[in-house]
């Protein structure tokens, strides 16, 4: 018994050498350079991040470099949980990201859809947002 239990600690001793950093990551994940959730269509990652006012939009290659929001066309809507019909979204351009302001009522998650049109390609995306206090 005393010997089995000596090997099981040198062998947990032994792969604990062996390990080194990132393995705490998914492979194949992404970071979001922003720090906010990012989705996917086939030419391009948007990147949502919320605030308690609303939230910004960012666009990035699949590379994650940054495309001007000018090459992109945006249109979105916000569904909060008690509404039965969905707002439509008012973007403001700033020079590198898209940004709206909402009024989420009380509410602690809604939806956003948005449809984003790249080099003539429309494609959908959306996010669930959690604002931030």
């Amino acid at each position: 018994m005393k010997s089995l239990l000596t090997t099981l600690t040198t062998l947990i001793i032994g792969l604990t050498a062996f390990a080194h950093e990132g393995h705490d990551k998914t492979p194949g994940t992404l970071t979001a350079p922003h720090g906010g959730q990012l989705k996917g269509t086939s030419q391009l990652y948007v990147e949502l991040v919320s605030d308690s006012a609303g939230f910004k939009l960012y666009t990035v290659d699949h590379d994650l470099k940054t495309i001007p929001v000018k090459d992109v066309k945006i249109e979105g809507t916000a569904k909060l949980p008690k509404q039965k019909q969905s707002e439509k979204l008012a973007l403001s351009t700033s020079e590198s990201f898209l940004e709206t302001k909402i009024d989420a009522k009380g509410s602690h998650r809604y939806t956003v859809d948005l449809k984003v049109t790249y080099k003539g390609k429309t494609e959908n995306v959306s996010f669930n947002v959690e604002p931030q206090e």
